[in-house]
């Protein structure tokens, strides 16, 4: 009976835990919807119903250029320096440990800074004419200030409650898809081709979310397990919706600079590049190329092969076949990049199927737009119940230490 209770104790803790966790996440996501209703003194509230792949790339990050607000900029500053110094850490992962955590998250506000007054004035200024007096120095100074606001709040979930930043960036799609008021008057063929292509995606989402790659090791601490308990898991996707997120992060930066670059060339104010629109197949193409390369990337610096080739040497542990110490940590290279390259792939193809529709049937652009936020939307809920799990089987054990260490 005892064992008994104990273990409904566990499991109380368990619950309690998660359930704070998410009262942490709904209230910042409360928060963010509070700011992001805020307009900024001086701009009228625009009405103009996001069309460009850059109205959505900005909001698959949480931010909103139909409506200028406190969090229009949205995340896509932070995650653009989070990819940038993963990969930089990666390229040299020794130097990055002679770092400390207080080196590291400077540099990171620093250059989230930087990026945040890049974007804001590129977001302000066309529309100068409509702040009615106000500077706009004034109005940068706000909406910087609430972009670094919400990579705190998007920082703090990440510790208190569930999924770090993707809770703000599920709820920027939402609201992003609710403006397309053009969706009033889809047409029932529209509809079906839609249905059909989101069904069609998300099983093959799914698909990849559940594939994964393992590879044997001998465990010289237990020599009588066999090697099929012993192995390496890795999935054929581990950046999951990570890569995506960034991936629309990146490409508003580049949109934006195309913007900038386009104005001073031409001297048009209203410059629109329509090459990065979603029915012109070069910023398919553009997205897709960023997409695939971003995933394998961040896929390498998920997978470390090199910090687990280190793991091996120090445990003793080995892979029938292949020497310890360099050996392994080319033989774990070699097999990261295969699945890097293979993972995507897939999810590039994946991607590619309602991009490219676009582009072969014109009428559909807004609404197939929509349709891939949906997409990604349900993608990153499965991301957040995988996350969730996590958190449960975690839990489960500190929970069980934590009982045995009061006795």
């Amino acid at each position: 009976m005892g064992a008994l209770t104990r273990l409904k104790h566990i499991k109380t803790k368990e619950y309690k835990v998660l359930y704070q966790r998410i009262f942490f996440t709904l209230m910042m996501i409360v928060i963010y919807i509070i700011g992001s209703h805020i307009t900024l003194p001086g701009i009228k509230v625009r009405t103009r119903v996001p069309h460009s792949f850059l109205d959505i790339a900005l909001s698959n990050v949480g931010g909103d250029i139909g409506t200028i607000n406190l969090f229009s900029l949205g995340l896509g500053p932070w995650l653009t320096t989070m990819m940038i110094m993963a990969l930089l850490t990666y390229r040299n992962i020794e130097k990055e440990k002679l770092e400390t955590q207080l080196e590291r998250h400077f540099k990171e506000r620093f250059f989230t800074l930087l990026l945040a007054i890049i974007q804001g004035y590129f977001v302000l200024s066309p529309n100068q004419s409509k702040f009615q007096g106000v500077h706009i120095g004034f109005l940068l100074l706000i909406i910087v200030t609430g972009a670094m606001v919400l990579v705190w709040l998007a920082d703090q979930n990440t510790v208190y409650g569930i999924a770090g930043p993707t809770p703000i960036v599920l709820v920027g799609m939402i609201k992003s898809i609710f403006q397309h008021q053009q969706l009033q008057h889809i047409g029932v063929v529209t509809v079906a081709i839609g249905i059909a292509l989101m069904l069609i995606v998300l099983v093959l989402l799914v698909w990849i979310e559940r594939i994964e790659y393992r590879i044997n090791y001998q465990d010289v601490m237990n020599v009588t397990t066999s090697q099929k308990d012993t192995y390496i898991s890795w999935k054929l996707n581990p950046a999951g919706s990570i890569a995506m997120m960034c991936s629309f992060s990146l490409f508003f930066i580049v949109g934006m600079l195309a913007h900038v670059i386009g104005r001073w060339l031409t001297g048009d104010a209203s410059y629109q590049p329509v090459f990065l629109e979603l029915n012109h197949s070069v910023g398919v193409l553009m997205f897709l190329v960023m997409l695939i390369m971003l995933n394998f990337m961040l896929s390498k610096v998920l997978l470390n092969p090199k910090r687990k080739a280190k793991e091996f040497q120090k445990s003793g542990h080995y892979i029938d076949g292949i020497y310890p110490g360099k050996a392994t940590r080319v033989y774990l290279n070699r097999k990261s990049n295969q699945m890097s390259a293979i993972g995507a792939a897939v999810l590039g193809l994946i991607m590619s199927l309602p991009l490219q529709t676009a582009i072969v049937v014109n009428d559909m652009t807004q609404e197939l737009s929509v349709l891939i936020q949906f997409v990604i939307l349900i993608y990153m809920t499965i991301n957040i119940t995988e996350t969730v799990r996590t958190y449960l089987y975690f839990d489960q054990y500190q929970s069980f230490l934590d009982s045995y260490s009061k006795e």
